[in-house]
């Protein structure tokens, strides 16, 4: 980038240049002046100590689960039933072939005035059965009993089958036909009999008269019947009944046995204090005033350093290559002396020398017009 020469003609940058060296010489020749030495920078700080956080946490354990369940069997259930058998029905009757009926006395029947037979039930005692105008007698172990009856339709029937009746053992009735039915009452035999007649007793039998005979029926069997002969056990069927119970294992559960404390982390506690070195600085130990103007020349000769750099950047510009390497030096230089650092000879030699260097570039590169030289020479 060519740099005009209406730029570089401007006093002021070569000015600038030269009190900016004038002002290193200076402070050079104030360096042993003043009695300085470095101390050390403390500051008390709080002291920390990394330690352990513990936390406290569930322990557990794996159980074996039980259930309580009942004990069951089957058992065969019984009930008490009767049991039967069939026993044969037998019954010892005789029944008449006359029709008695239509007759009111004995008479009329054709009976004799004490006519009589004997009746005999089983091996029981035998009953003698005599009939007369106006009764029926039954003389059985040694006594008589005499069942009265009238001429009447009916009568004589009703006491006949009565005195028959009145026969241990005995039962008698006239049948639908009207003949007489004679019947033991536990089917024991039935003898007929003819009875002696005593003497002047001049009468005839009276069976026949009845439609009777003489002789003896045994029972008969007539049917059977079904009849209760004891009690059995039935099974009529299961059931199913708890005998007991017992524990059963249905699974596993996992449960809190305790705790643990276990370290979950970490935290910075305060552990004291301790003195901590944070730097160095040089302190002035004279009482003169050197210090303070060797100070105030260093901060005047860092101020006419940056009017130095503004000035080359206003009149270089940006752009160009020259002007952006001069404003670089220049600014080194300031690095060079900081704003607060303890001078030293070397420090302002190097100051100096870049600074001719500077100055030189500038003025080569205000004479040619151009920005090789600088480039070369720098």
């Amino acid at each position: 980038m060519a740099i005009s020469a209406a730029s570089y003609n401007q006093p002021s940058v070569p000015a600038r240049f030269q009190q900016a060296r004038q002002s290193l010489v200076t402070l050079k020749s104030t360096i042993g002046q003043s009695k300085t030495t470095e101390e050390v920078k403390r500051e008390t700080r709080i002291r920390f100590a990394t330690q352990p956080v513990y936390a406290s946490r569930p322990t557990y354990g794996m159980r074996d689960v039980y259930t309580e369940r009942d004990v069951t069997e089957d058992r065969a259930v019984y009930e008490t039933r009767p049991t039967y058998a069939d026993r044969p029905v037998y019954e010892t009757k005789l029944t008449g072939s006359r029709d008695l009926r239509g007759f009111a006395s004995a008479t009329a029947a054709g009976l004799d005035e004490k006519a009589d037979f004997s009746v005999q039930v089983g091996s029981g005692a035998a009953a003698r059965v005599q009939f007369t105008g106006s009764t029926v007698a039954v003389t059985q172990n040694g006594a008589t009993h005499n069942f009265a009856y009238t001429a009447s339709a009916g009568s004589f029937q009703s006491a006949m089958v009565a005195a028959l009746s009145s026969v241990s053992g005995l039962t008698a009735s006239l049948d639908t036909s009207g003949h007489l039915s004679l019947k033991t009452d536990n089917a024991e035999s039935l003898t007929l009999a003819e009875v002696t007649n005593e003497l002047l007793d001049l009468s005839g039998t009276a069976l026949d008269k009845l439609g009777l005979s003489a002789g003896t029926v045994n029972r008969q069997q007539t049917g059977t019947v079904r009849e209760q002969n004891g009690t059995e056990q039935v099974q009529t069927g299961t059931e199913t009944v708890i005998v007991g119970r017992e524990s059963v294992k249905t699974g596993s559960e996992r449960y809190e046995v305790g705790s643990e404390t276990y370290i979950s982390g970490s935290e910075q506690v305060e552990d004291g204090t301790e003195s901590v070195v944070t730097g160095y600085e040089r302190v002035v130990k004279t009482t003169d005033t050197a210090a303070i103007e060797r100070r105030t020349k260093q901060m005047s000769a860092r101020q006419a350093m940056v009017s130095l750099i503004k000035a080359a950047q206003n009149d270089i510009g940006s752009a160009g290559a020259v002007g952006t390497r001069i404003a670089e030096g220049l600014a080194g230089i300031i690095g060079v002396l900081g704003s607060s650092d303890p001078l030293s000879a070397d420090k302002l030699d190097t100051a100096v020398s870049n600074l001719d260097k500077a100055r030189a570039a500038y003025m080569t590169s205000a004479y040619s017009g151009s920005g090789g030289l600088f480039a070369k020479s720098v």
